[in-house]
């Protein structure tokens, strides 16, 4: 009973875990390099819990006939704790590339240390280094115990800097979200390396992943799948909520690919939707701002709200933006050029009718698109 009473929360988490991975494996766009990696962590975190559970029953003096399985399940146990942080570094890379044509570089070096962990795991099943098991069926942790904890911390830390560094291309929520992650993962393998009785390190992780679980299926519900812009859903919600947000000032500006339908009926459907992501890019490397929401409203239309910014910062981001898709057109990279029109609006307080702003901004890009096609 006491054993019991000390692996039910882990059986508790295995039994959800699997439940989740079944969800996602039947819900989740399995092609999806992200949604994929996201299995793999929550696959093999599971594990881990079913070997911590299996390493507790089995520390017994009582059940020396399964010391050979006990040392197996330790040295699976080993091998499998720094993959799951090294692959939580790969799903961060991925997550913030994942709308960008250039595929992603392993830096290999980072592997090594899953090499020198699996080698030192396998070689302790005989030879006192990570662990071993006496004689009386009891684990030990071994003279070189500490090497493990220290490449999982290594990968912590590589994933909070790189998290850090690729800060632009993280909203506001991921920022958090997976900085959490890795800085849980951390402090509740600092209380089970301290208190061994406790164990909480994959507690913890399977915690942290239905959180990021929770986080990934909110998202994919407010995130356009072409551009990885927010989508019209989010527009709407942003809108019902505008109310409750103490705002100072809204700028509205709606954007429109002019000629877009030439674009498909002369390239095809395909390079129109490579049209739409290519000016989506641009739009999000222009408008590096925070407190913004860039939104691909339908088709080739888009929408951006900058909160709480003067007007001349305003004007100076639509102008970059411009000379950005200007650059962008003299690499020649496709047969067309991309052109836009736009109109702007500013919402200030809760008595406007932002709905009628939003009409306005419309209506002022347009105005622009006739007026530049009455010049040709």
């Amino acid at each position: 009973m006491a054993i019991l009473s000390q692996v039910q929360i882990n059986i508790v988490l295995f039994i959800l875990l699997l439940i989740l991975f079944g969800h996602t494996y039947f819900n989740m766009n399995r092609k999806n390099i992200t949604n994929r990696l996201f299995m793999w962590i929550m696959g093999l975190t599971a594990v881990a819990i079913m070997l911590e559970i299996l390493s507790v029953i089995l520390n017994n003096p009582n059940l020396k006939q399964f010391i050979v399985l006990h040392k197996m399940v330790n040295v699976m146990g080993f091998t499998v704790t720094p993959i799951i942080p090294f692959l939580g570094y790969i799903f961060s890379e991925e997550w913030a590339n994942r709308y960008q044509k250039e595929k992603i570089k392993l830096k290999k070096i980072l592997i090594l240390p899953l090499f020198i962990n699996g080698i030192m795991a396998f070689i302790s099943y005989s030879v006192n280094v990570l662990f071993y098991v006496t004689s009386e069926n009891i684990y030990e942790r071994g003279p070189l115990f500490f090497s493990l904890p220290s490449i999982s911390y290594m990968y912590f830390c590589y994933n909070v800097y790189f998290i850090y560094k690729q800060r632009k291309k993280f909203t506001w929520w991921e920022l958090r979200i997976f900085n959490l992650f890795y800085i849980a993962a951390a402090v509740f393998t600092g209380i089970q390396l301290i208190y061994s009785d406790y164990l909480t390190i994959w507690n913890g992780t399977a915690m942290m992943i239905v959180i990021i679980y929770i986080f990934i299926l909110n998202d994919q519900i407010y995130r356009d799948r072409l551009t990885g812009l927010e989508n019209y859903s989010s527009y709407e919600h942003y809108i019902e909520n505008i109310s409750y947000k103490k705002i100072n000032k809204l700028f509205i500006i709606n954007i429109d690919i002019d000629d877009f339908k030439n674009v498909n009926d002369q390239y095809g459907h395909n390079e129109g939707d490579e049209a739409i992501k290519i000016f989506a890019n641009l739009l999000v490397e222009s408008f590096s701002l925070r407190q913004k929401k860039l939104i691909r409203l339908g088709g080739d239309e888009f929408l951006i709200l900058l909160e709480g910014q003067q007007k001349e910062i305003v004007e100076n981001y639509i102008q970059n933006f411009t000379e950005n898709v200007e650059v962008y057109n003299k690499t020649g990279e496709k047969p067309y050029g991309l052109k836009f029109s736009y109109g702007m609006a500013c919402y200030t307080n809760a008595n406007e009718n932002i709905h009628e702003l939003l009409e306005c901004a419309d209506q002022l890009m347009y105005e622009q698109k006739q007026s530049r096609k009455s010049k040709l």
